[in-house]
């Protein structure tokens, strides 16, 4: 049973606490079988997930660059699918400042000792759940970024750090909130295979060069009615979808390689420096360079 309960508030009353915030790496060995106090908002970097609620009866997969939100009180079983490992960003938060947390057993329920005073409020904005229930969420990809700026910020702990975990956080839910509805909305049941079969090699070749037309003939729809069917699938264009994928990949290679900036941009699928650069800088709020001396020194 769900212990959480919804607290009518509007937008400007939202004071989140981060609780928790970590890049971690799981093996298929481990698994989580739990209910939280709090909320949990996690990203896939790398690999998959299998997600069961067990209140609803319900299994899903969350695959890579995909959000995934966890409310409090809800149980849930969540396995790993991918070799070696998932690598996923993890942050663990409340809407009101409400939990204090000194301890794990603060955030994960322990079912023989259940304080259900502690389960925190989910915010009810114009009557409706400021976020999605628990499920997959297409969301866009600054929400990722913003999770990399808090698990550095809540890690470090340099002066200032809960103010700035707090600020990146609304930003993070403002952003979610702004594309819950379209993220919501289904594409016509005619096109839905073949488009999500469209966005899973957008996502294994996005280096190569797309285009509408491309894209178009492959449902065998306008450009236009294309457009359409896939920011009603996922909430945002085909551009800015293969664009945030590229834009994963970039900061990636920049954490994990010595290649030079140059390198990395053919690498994504980008000929001109000049424009990934600008595209680097619009999607992080840094130059790719900046990033990588910023990503090395946490």
């Amino acid at each position: 049973m769900t212990l959480a309960l919804g607290k009518p508030a509007s937008a400007m009353e939202l004071s989140p606490s981060v609780h928790w915030a970590q890049r971690h790496y799981r093996s298929p060995s481990f698994q989580w079988r739990r209910r939280i106090y709090d909320y949990e908002l996690l990203f896939v970097v790398r690999g998959e997930l299998l997600v069961t609620l067990r209140d609803e009866g319900i299994s899903f997969p969350v695959q890579a660059n995909a959000f995934l939100f966890l409310q409090a009180g809800s149980h849930h079983e969540i396995q790993v699918r991918s070799e070696p490992d998932a690598e996923l960003l993890g942050i663990h938060f409340d809407f009101f400042d409400e939990l204090e947390v000194r301890q794990d057993r603060d955030i994960i329920v322990d079912e023989q000792d259940v304080r259900s005073a502690s389960f925190c409020a989910l915010p009810l904005i114009d009557d409706a759940p400021a976020l999605p229930s628990d499920r997959a969420i297409a969301a866009p990809g600054h929400v990722a970024s913003l999770m990399e700026f808090i698990i550095q910020e809540w890690n470090g702990r340099l002066p200032g750090y809960e103010l700035l975990c707090k600020s990146l956080l609304l930003q993070a839910i403002g952003l979610l909130m702004r594309h819950k509805d379209a993220e919501s909305r289904a594409p016509h049941p005619k096109y839905e295979a073949r488009l999500r079969t469209l966005v899973q090699q957008l996502e294994e070749q996005y280096a190569r060069r797309w285009t509408n037309a491309e894209m178009a003939a492959y449902l065998n729809v306008h450009e236009d009615y294309m457009s359409r069917l896939f920011k009603d699938l996922l909430g945002r264009s085909p551009g800015s979808y293969l664009q945030s994928i590229r834009h994963h990949h970039a900061k990636r290679l920049l954490r994990e390689t010595e290649d030079k900036i140059e390198a990395v941009a053919l690498q994504v699928g980008y000929e001109d420096i000049h424009y990934f650069s600008r595209q680097f800088k619009k999607w992080e709020g840094m130059s790719a360079q900046q990033y990588r001396r910023f990503a090395r020194l946490v």
